[in-house]
């Protein structure tokens, strides 16, 4: 499982491209198998926590990851394109997130307990590279529904002091293969008064190898996201592979 900000809606969803497959390395004399696979995704847009990275346009985005499968542990390496135009990224076209985390599981219930640092090459900014934790837990009803929560922390987000993101997340399987996905976000910042909340809702399926992701994403406060940054009211396309 990987930090689900790299689901198109962000968050983590992050949620979280996923890996829909992998390619095991493992040499079969070795006594921990060991699992790295690559994904590569075009979106119409890089929607995070409510607010597009891009200008409303079109990303790029693809990265690898390691497993460790009897420790639980994993870690990985994302990057996307974000809009060079914008004084908020202070010179950067890309973002480049670097994480790792532990994942076990007891009973029905996954955990996620991870570190992410966000970082912008070519910034004139260093205060946006920032660094952030979360503990998430998901539970899975008897196969019928996933039901997740997770919390995000860090002690200087994007230089604005610290801040708590609450991700409420559910996935639902659907007949022929698809997935329905909500999640609802909550932002917690040292300002108070910047608090907001963001929302999707989402569906997806594989066909050939490919995932298909539709989503529709929204948020609260519209009105206080300053230009060039796009606030939430629209729908993203995403197609990815994982390999």
């Amino acid at each position: 499982m990987k930090p689900r900000k790299f689901i198109a809606t962000g968050a983590a969803l992050s949620v979280f491209a996923l890996s829909v497959g992998a390619a095991d390395i493992a040499r079969a004399e070795s006594k921990y198998p060991h699992t790295v696979s690559a994904n590569v995704s075009l979106a119409t847009n890089y929607m995070f926590r409510g607010i597009s990275q891009t200008d409303d346009g079109l990303t790029i985005q693809g990265g690898f990851d390691y497993e460790n499968d009897p420790y639980n542990v994993y870690a990985g390496a994302w990057a996307a394109n974000v809009d060079s135009t914008s004084n908020g990224y202070d010179g950067a076209s890309m973002e480049l997130d670097l994480y790792a985390g532990w994942t076990p599981s007891w009973q029905n219930i996954d955990f996620d307990l991870g570190y992410i640092r966000y970082q912008y090459p070519g910034t004139d900014t260093s205060e946006n590279n920032t660094d952030e934790f979360h503990l998430g837990l998901f539970y899975d009803v008897q196969d019928q529904f996933t039901p997740g929560y997770t919390a995000h922390y860090s002690d200087d987000f994007f230089g604005g002091g610290p801040a708590w993101y609450h991700d409420l997340s559910l996935e639902i399987p659907l007949p022929y293969d698809f997935t329905l996905a909500g999640h609802y976000g909550w932002n917690r910042f040292n300002d108070s008064t910047d608090n907001y909340r963001d929302y999707s809702i989402g569906i997806a399926t594989e066909f050939s190898g490919f995932e298909f992701d539709l989503s529709w994403i929204d948020r609260s406060d519209k009105e206080a996201c300053s230009a060039p940054f796009q606030c939430g009211s629209t729908a993203v396309f995403k197609l990815s592979k994982s390999f």
